[in-house]
């Protein structure tokens, strides 16, 4: 199956579930997973193995280091009135739900794959910066997260649709949003 592109990155908190929403236009989500990699070897042979979920990183590049991710992602404060972002050593980046909806292509039919990461915290992303030269080119911010286990020991649900709607419709339902 070949994978022709992603959309719809939505979030919601977990310590305040009321910020929630699309945080961005997505570019890219890239999964790493590690496991345990654990051999009891007994009777000279390998007995039992653990290959268990341990933690996972993702790698997501998006359009805009906007004041959602700054605020409700990184945990960082805004200064309603100036509009100015501050961002302290002692920010607690908190924890989020994260989603976003990668599509794919197979025998000329598109599908859908909605991915729930039920617990992720981000770090403060690199923010490249370069003058302007004879071609202009794009820089967009990526950041980097920990996947974990929630407290129901989870840390991935997906799902595959045949329509962008019904997929979206799966992760408003995991982030909690109302459509209007």
């Amino acid at each position: 199956m070949a994978k022709i592109g992603l959309q719809y990155l939505v979030y919601k908190r977990h310590d305040d579930p009321s910020k929630k929403g699309v945080l961005a236009k997505a570019i890219q989500a890239d999964l790493s997973i590690q496991t345990n990699e654990v051999k009891l070897y007994a009777d000279d042979g390998v007995a039992e193995s653990d290959k268990s979920f341990r933690e996972g990183t993702i790698t997501l590049g998006v359009d805009d280091l906007n004041d959602t991710i700054q605020t409700d992602v990184l945990g960082h404060s805004k200064n309603e009135d100036t509009g100015e972002i501050t961002a302290r050593g002692d920010d607690n980046n908190p924890f989020i739900g994260l989603g976003f909806i990668s599509i794919s292509k197979k025998n000329n039919s598109q599908k859908y794959r909605a991915v729930w990461l039920t617990k992720v915290q981000f770090a403060e992303p690199n923010d490249t910066n370069q003058t302007k030269s004879e071609n202009t080119s794009f820089s967009t911010p990526t950041m980097t997260g920990t996947i974990m286990l929630d407290d129901n020991g989870i840390w991935k649900q997906e799902n595959s649709f045949a329509t962008l709607e019904d997929a979206k419709n799966y992760l408003n339902e995991k982030a909690d949003i109302t459509q209007s």
